[in-house]
């Protein structure tokens, strides 16, 4: 009783909400500037998943309130009126053939209390709190789906943005290098193929800018849709990509993911709610004690007269044509399908986590390779402009130069992009990204 009052005061909020309409409440817009706290609160407030889970909560705390009902008494009233009215005839000498009219006025208060089942209630009490369990899990799971999908799109977001800066450099650099051919081909310096190059090269820029601009507008699409806001107006983010060193162990991570991992939790519930429900079922064979009582007002006429009747009632199947065996065979199967998801699951998430957990680790590597990268590619940038200016570099050198700088940058963020997103699914992996 204790743990189905705590379960109603924790639903009593989202049962105002849903009063008020606020729960429900219509999609709005983005704009401005956006961080990824934002983001993951505008996903919580608005994507249809996380309504979902939370009206499968409430039809789950629904059902353990049903099934505690069977606890208290079930009091019902009745009242009934019938006029009569015709010819009656009696049977008996002296009593002559005659019409009349009367009325019959009938009042009652039932109540019925069962007093003992054999463990039918409990064990339905039982498998309603593991559904209601399970069903909090699958919420949870469903937020932690929810968070890592948007923070993953805002990732990619941050990316594609960070590429298009890339690209409008490249764009205004080619388009200095263009300028300073023209002026050293006009003065006698360089060719006309200089020129011819630094034109290519300038339109190849132009290219990859429109390239990905494109990209960046599929990347706010995908962080439109992992919020449940589709249509948000234009909006920028200015978070840089952030690198922590893990030091948790893939062992330590397997520990963690046991004991918090939404899913597991929610399979774990539903075995045992299975179980319970086998246990309820072959109960059915066994007797249930009831009590009952009436309380009767009644006459053809005002005033009633009462009269009252109790009783203690025993009952007993004894041949239910087989239904009862064939239910039990029936849940006894559906604890075996559970059971065996659990096993199911429990797989698929260490190779989930393990995946994961290898991800961050190569891309942190990566994070320290690429950032050599960049350096010597900015020096030799610097070096290959420098002999162009000085006559003893060719334009193509420069545009060498130029690309690999371009792309060692872009590998750089890809790389950044992808440890913050491994992370973000070895959180997910652990089940404590929601934490």
């Amino acid at each position: 009783m204790r743990r189905l009052i705590v379960r109603v005061i924790r639903q009593l909020p989202m049962c105002i909400l849903l009063f008020f309409g606020a729960a429900y409440s219509q999609p709005g817009s983005v704009s401005g500037e956006l961080s990824l706290d934002q983001a993951v609160r505008n996903a919580l407030d608005h994507h249809p998943g996380v309504q979902i889970g939370n009206a499968i909560v409430n039809l789950a705390s629904s059902g353990v309130t049903q099934n505690v009902s069977t606890y208290y008494p079930q009091i019902s009233a009745v009242g009934s009126f019938t006029r009569n009215d015709g010819t009656f005839v009696f049977n008996t000498p002296g009593f002559p053939i005659r019409s009349q009219t009367y009325n019959n006025l009938t009042g009652a208060l039932q109540v019925t209390q069962t007093i003992f089942d054999f463990g039918k209630t409990i064990n339905r009490v039982s498998a309603s709190n593991r559904l209601y369990d399970a069903a909090l899990a699958s919420l949870d799971s469903t937020r932690e789906s929810v968070i890592m999908n948007v923070k993953i799109a805002f990732y990619n977001f941050m990316q594609q943005q960070q590429v298009v800066t890339v690209n409008q450099e490249a764009v205004d650099q080619t388009s200095q290098h263009l300028a300073e051919s023209k002026a050293f081909y006009s003065v006698g310096k360089r060719a006309q193929l200089d020129v011819t190059k630094s034109e290519v090269d300038y339109a190849n820029a132009q290219v990859g800018l429109i390239v990905a601009n494109n990209q960046m507008k599929l990347a706010r699409l995908q962080l439109d849709n992992a919020m449940g806001i589709p249509g948000s107006t234009d909006y920028i983010v200015r978070d840089t990509f952030s690198v922590e060193p893990i030091t948790l162990s893939l062992d330590s991570a397997k520990s963690i993911m046991e004991s918090t991992r939404p899913e597991l939790l929610a399979a774990r519930a539903r075995l045992e709610a299975a179980k319970a429900t086998v246990n309820a079922i072959w109960d059915q064979n066994l007797p249930t004690l009831s009590a009952s009582g009436t309380y009767t007002w009644s006459n053809f006429d005002f005033p009633l007269y009462s009269h009252w009747g109790a009783g203690v009632t025993v009952s007993l199947p004894i041949f239910q044509g087989f239904s009862i065996t064939a239910q039990t065979d029936q849940a006894r199967a559906s604890e075996d399908a559970a059971e065996a998801a659990l096993n199911l699951q429990e797989q698929s998430l260490e190779l989930e986590i393990e995946q994961n957990y290898l991800g961050v680790k190569e891309a942190e590597e990566r994070i320290a390779a690429t950032s050599k990268l960049v350096e010597q590619a900015q020096e030799s940038m610097m070096l290959a402009e420098r002999q162009y200016v000085a006559g003893v570099g060719s334009a193509l050198d420069v545009i060498d130069a130029r690309l690999s700088l371009s792309n060692a940058r872009i590998t750089r963020i890809q790389a950044l992009s992808d440890y913050n997103t491994f992370l973000v699914r070895l959180q997910r992996s652990m089940g404590v990204l929601s934490q």
